[in-house]
């Protein structure tokens, strides 16, 4: 076989919601994800996808990454990648370069597992595992009553979950009411987490408030401040009984680092479609458990599944599940994955284990693109 990486194709695509969702000042009236495909000259593809937060992700893959890798010999990519890196370090460690970056390592190792006939997991040297699951529910919808978040969150429940998140109202007192009403509905289900998205405006207030969360069994409370607020993170983290939570969306092995020891996080929630890609997710993940700092996946379960049954130290995976009407992308996929014992079974199919439904992808890219 040729070894070479021939094309690493990259495009956004639009698949609609139910309802447009509002979390703080972040409005989502649809999802956009980004797809890459790595074609080797052999006929294997790789893929990946994540969120593009309405960013050109696909254009800066095509101007910043895809140059250094297409053409290359698989064998190489180690090397590669740091060349990509280092190209581009003008760009910063953190931001649009890096979630580009991330999902085109994604799609590699998919490929470079394929490859090797192996499903991804096994490919990085571990074993078949079920991880627990942390499911998602309960965003802040404007026809949102007592009585449907508790069928909700009920819903949720009923899969024996390891933990169920919520998203925040942005009314930290309101909040305190919602995470009531969750607890209610499962007097003995499992902790709560909540999400604050990054729009919390003081950790004094912020830390009063969540105080009064602690009798409903918090697993954590999830992204209250800004990337680097290292101050306010730390001040939250010494405040609360309970753990702060932090990382979606961010990237870079040094900075996870900051958030440990500035910060003092004690769960890491990393993302390998924008951490930096698999690659560094593992480094991002070797660090942490030097500082006994546990794991926690932001969704695409599939991938963070495979990854969960290779690094020890990833504790928990996340899931929304499409029946909520929160995320879209299952309108692409062929199969799902088995819920088995609170948490999803990594597929045992060589790389990843997607299933795409070629004709769908075809169908949502031709509408994105009018």
């Amino acid at each position: 076989m040729s070894g070479i990486l021939m094309t690493l194709e990259a495009f956004e695509i639009i698949l609609p919601l139910p309802k447009q969702l509002q979390l703080g000042e972040i409005v989502i009236p649809h999802r956009e994800y980004t797809i890459v495909r790595a074609h080797d000259g052999d006929g294997f593809v790789g893929t990946a996808y994540g969120l593009s937060r309405n960013a050109p992700v696909a254009a800066t893959i095509q101007k910043t990454v895809a140059p250094f890798l297409e053409g290359q010999p698989l064998d190489t990519y180690d090397t590669l990648y740091a060349r990509t890196v280092k190209a581009n370090v003008p760009l910063g460690t953190n931001g649009i370069f890096w979630r580009a970056l991330s999902l085109a390592d994604c799609a590699i190792y998919d490929l470079l597992a394929q490859r090797a006939k192996k499903p991804l997991y096994a490919f990085l040297g571990g074993q078949h595992q079920i991880t627990p699951t942390v499911l998602v529910g309960g965003y802040p919808l404007p026809s949102e009553t007592a009585v449907s978040l508790t069928e909700e969150i009920q819903f949720l429940a009923a899969y024996n979950p390891a933990g169920i998140k919520i998203g925040s109202a942005s009314d930290y007192a309101k909040d305190t009411e919602r995470l009531e009403t969750c607890r209610q509905a499962m007097p003995d289900g499992p902790p709560l987490m909540i999400d604050l998205y990054w729009n919390a405006p003081d950790a004094i207030a912020l830390g009063e408030e969540a105080q009064k969360w602690t009798p409903f069994n918090m697993g954590w409370i999830e992204d209250p401040f800004p990337f680097d607020d290292f101050e306010s993170i730390s001040h939250l983290a010494k405040t609360l009984p309970y753990p702060v939570a932090v990382g979606d969306e961010q990237s870079g092995s040094r900075h996870f680092e900051r958030l440990m020891d500035d910060g003092d996080v004690s769960v890491l929630r990393l993302d390998a479609t924008v951490c930096g890609g698999i690659k560094t997710f593992i480094d991002i993940c070797e660090r942490a458990a030097k500082r006994n700092v546990p794991v926690s996946s932001h969704v695409y379960q599939f991938l963070h599944a495979q990854l969960a049954a290779a690094v020890p130290n990833v504790k928990w995976i996340e899931c929304i599940l499409p029946e909520l009407g929160l995320e879209s992308i299952h309108l692409l996929w062929e199969s799902e994955m088995t819920w088995k014992d609170g948490g999803f079974e990594p597929s045992k199919a060589p790389g990843v284990g997607y299933r795409w439904d070629e004709d769908a992808i075809t169908y949502y890219r031709q509408k994105s693109d009018n």
